[in-house]
């Protein structure tokens, strides 16, 4: 009975030695996956769910971003909120605010000088709040309106890492915490919606109605490193089928989504899309080897995982040029034309502007040595020292 409690608190191999690496396989085959389903949608490309990349995003920057500060705990003790900021601002700043001067020119350029009102939504972009100002008036589509997606993640950096820091060493503590924001941030939004008749573009852009898909990938993280759920885990990555369970209930979800419209989708649909997701997630990391889901792992996914960030940031500049320049209104041209288009914006925007500063990222890494105890002070000696006398050889040798 004890070695099967024992064999049950231990992640399977597969999952453990994925979860170890410094770069956790599958993951950037995940955001080039999310990257694509954020294009298609704002493509209007038939059947591709609204909303189902940027959903995909804010559980893996959860998950991503809570595993490292964990792993950053675990190593050094303690967790550095300075040097947080720093490596989100040096990873997110640069990359975005070239983008943002690139896509006022390109209007300028093309149609004309934006107006007051874009105007605004560029300056509420360049502040990251551009989610409220979509959340609480119209708006028309321009370049820039779906940086609201990246508008929450960064309202959630200013939050998470506090609060990480006052509970990294209570990981249980930490664990309800998490459990009762999530809970109590889906009541909040089916009240908002069934009881106060909230409109569909509050609920959907602003940070408190969607804040919960992000803390679940925060949720999953902790979950994994205490262990807790061990034998679910090793159960659903157990058999490389079992993925199929979470994938096919999405795609369930989705279509019922599509039938139900906004009651489902702010009710069921924004509850169980995101767990679903964390639960796939932990799959595609233990079975990214499988032939189900090794292309995740190949050299063109993890490539266009690599440069998603400047793919999802031009990806509707790309497709304003396609029409403008070469006048591709036909989906299915314009589709794999913006797509192309994409990849060339994100990896000029990768080589040209973020690895320098993903380069100087990295100092801001360093481990923290712990403080030394008493045992490291210990002086070392040749001999143990024992009650026993010494062999008549190393008496000799001492005398």
């Amino acid at each position: 009975m004890a070695d099967k409690l024992a064999h049950a608190s231990v992640l399977n191999p597969r999952l453990s030695t994925s979860l170890s690496q410094k770069k956790i396989p599958s993951l950037d085959g995940l955001r080039a996956v999310a990257v694509l389903l954020v294009i298609c949608h704002h493509l209007h490309v038939p059947f591709f769910p609204e909303g189902r990349g940027v959903l995909t995003f804010f559980v893996l920057s959860g998950f991503l971003i809570t595993w490292m500060m964990l792993k950053e705990s675990e190593r050094t003790g303690d967790v550095s909120i300075r040097n947080f900021y720093i490596r989100r601002v040096l990873r997110i700043f640069p990359a975005f605010y070239v983008f943002l001067i690139v896509s006022l020119a390109a209007r300028w350029l093309t149609v004309a000088w934006p107006n007051r009102s874009l105007l605004y939504d560029y300056l509420s972009a360049f502040f990251y709040t551009i989610n409220y100002r979509l959340a609480l008036t119209p708006h028309i589509a321009h370049t820039a309106q779906h940086t609201w997606a990246l508008s929450v993640e960064e309202q959630f950096y200013l939050l998470w890492p506090c609060v990480f820091v006052a509970f990294h060493k209570k990981l249980r503590q930490l664990t309800n915490v998490l459990v009762a924001a999530i809970i109590l941030i889906n009541i909040y939004r089916m009240v908002l919606y069934f009881e106060f008749h909230a409109r569909e573009r509050w609920l959907t852009y602003s940070f408190d109605t969607r804040a919960d898909h992000i803390l679940i990938g925060c949720l999953l993280a902790v979950l994994l490193k205490r262990g807790v759920g061990t034998s679910f885990w090793n159960r659903i990555t157990d058999h490389t089928w079992y993925s199929l369970g979470p994938f096919s209930l999405t795609i369930a979800s989705i279509a019922i989504s599509f039938h139900r419209g906004l009651a489902y989708r702010f009710s069921v649909g924004f509850a169980l899309d995101p767990l679903l997701t964390a639960i796939l997630l932990v799959q595609v990391i233990a079975l990214g080897h499988s032939r189900l889901w090794g292309w995740l792992n190949w050299k063109l996914m993890v490539y266009l995982g690599k440069i998603s960030y400047g793919m999802f940031l031009y990806h509707m500049l790309a497709n304003r040029l396609v029409i403008v320049l070469f006048g591709m209104h036909s989906l299915w041209f314009r589709v794999p034309a913006v797509i192309a288009m994409s990849a060339l914006f994100g990896t000029c925007s990768y080589y040209l502007i973020e690895i320098r500063f993903l380069r100087l990222k990295t100092k801001f890494e360093r481990e923290t040595p712990q403080k030394p105890t008493a045992a490291s002070l210990r002086p070392n000696r040749p001999y143990p020292i024992t009650s026993r006398p010494l062999p008549r050889e190393l008496e000799v040798r001492v005398r």
